[in-house]
C-alpha cells in the first residue's frame, strides 16, 4: 500500500514540474459579435420618423388602413407645415415626442390632433395621410397644428437619467412653443409671450416616464384630469436628441388659443 502511495505522489510531482515549464498561452483577443450601440445613433429624428410608416395594402385611391403605432400622420403633418428642419437640425440635442397615428385619430376626442385642428373626427378605415393633411389649409388650422408639433419638442435632451434624478418627482423643461398671453378677466388671447411653454416630466420606480402629471407644478390647463400621458416607448436615441412615443397629445394651454397667432 505504501509503495502505491509513493508512486502516486511521484507522478503528481512530475506532472506539476512539467506544467511549470509550459510556455505561456498567447493572449486571446475576443471580438464580440453583438453590437450594443444605439441603432439610430447615426440618424436624425427626422430620418427615423420617416421610416415609421404603415406596411399595408394600398387601395385604388392610394389609401391604406393605418397602424395606430406608426407615424404616418406625423410625417405628413411635419411636411405639410414645413417643419422638417426642426427634426433634422443637429446644432442642439432635443427631446422629440413622437405622436403616433392614434394621437391623430384615436378615441380621446378632446385630444385627437385632427379633431383639435379641424373640428372633425377622422373615422376608421383606409386613409391617405398626405391627402388628409393637405386638406388643412385655413390659417387658424395651420396655426394650431404648428402649435401642437412645437409643444411636443423639448429644448433639451431628456431621458430618465441624468436629468430626472428622483422618481415620482416632476421636473420642468421648456418646449419650443411660445406661451399665449391671456386676459386675466375675459380669458381672451392677447398675443404670444416671450416665454416658452413648460412641460413636466417624471419617472416612476420602474423607470416609466409620464408627461404633465396631474400633480405637476404647472398651470391648471396643463394638468387637467385626463390630459396627462404616460410615455408609450422610451429612449430612441438619435444624433440630435432622444425620442419618446406618445399615444395622445399633452398641452400647456388649450391649442385653440393659437388660432390667430403664428408660432413661427
Amino acid at each position: 500500500m505504501k509503495t502505491f502511495l509513493k508512486i502516486i505522489m511521484l507522478a503528481a510531482i512530475i506532472v506539476g514540474f512539467h506544467s511549470c515549464t509550459l510556455q505561456q498561452q498567447e493572449e486571446f483577443d475576443f471580438n464580440p459579435e453583438n453590437n450594443f450601440a444605439d441603432p439610430f445613433g447615426n440618424t436624425t429624428a427626422w430620418d427615423y420618423i420617416q421610416t415609421r410608416t404603415t406596411n399595408a395594402i394600398i387601395d385604388d385611391e392610394n389609401r391604406k388602413v393605418l397602424d395606430g403605432e406608426e407615424l404616418d400622420f406625423m410625417i405628413a403633418a411635419i411636411k405639410h407645415v414645413g417643419y422638417q428642419d426642426l427634426y433634422s437640425q443637429t446644432a442642439t440635442k432635443r427631446t422629440f415626442f413622437l405622436l403616433n397615428n392614434n394621437a391623430f385619430t384615436g378615441n380621446n376626442r378632446d385630444r385627437d390632433i385632427i379633431r383639435a385642428v379641424t373640428g372633425t373626427t377622422q373615422g376608421g378605415g383606409a386613409v391617405n395621410a398626405d391627402t388628409l393633411m393637405a386638406s388643412i389649409t385655413a390659417p387658424e388650422e395651420i396655426n394650431k397644428l404648428k402649435a401642437i408639433l412645437k409643444y411636443h419638442i423639448v429644448e433639451e435632451e431628456v431621458a430618465q437619467v441624468p436629468k430626472i434624478t428622483i422618481f415620482n418627482k416632476d421636473f420642468i423643461f421648456k418646449t419650443l412653443l411660445p406661451e399665449v398671453r391671456v386676459d386675466p378677466i375675459t380669458g381672451e388671447p392677447l398675443g404670444l409671450s416671450g416665454e416658452r411653454a413648460d412641460i413636466a416630466l417624471r419617472r416612476d420606480i420602474e423607470w416609466r416616464m409620464e408627461v404633465n402629471n396631474v400633480n405637476a407644478p404647472l398651470i391648471s390647463t396643463a394638468v387637467q384630469q385626463g390630459f396627462n400621458e404616460r410615455v408609450r416607448a422610451h429612449n430612441y436615441v438619435f444624433n440630435n436628441g432622444v425620442g419618446h412615443y406618445l399615444n395622445d397629445t399633452v398641452r400647456y394651454q388649450p391649442f385653440p388659443l393659437y388660432e390667430n397667432f403664428s408660432v413661427d
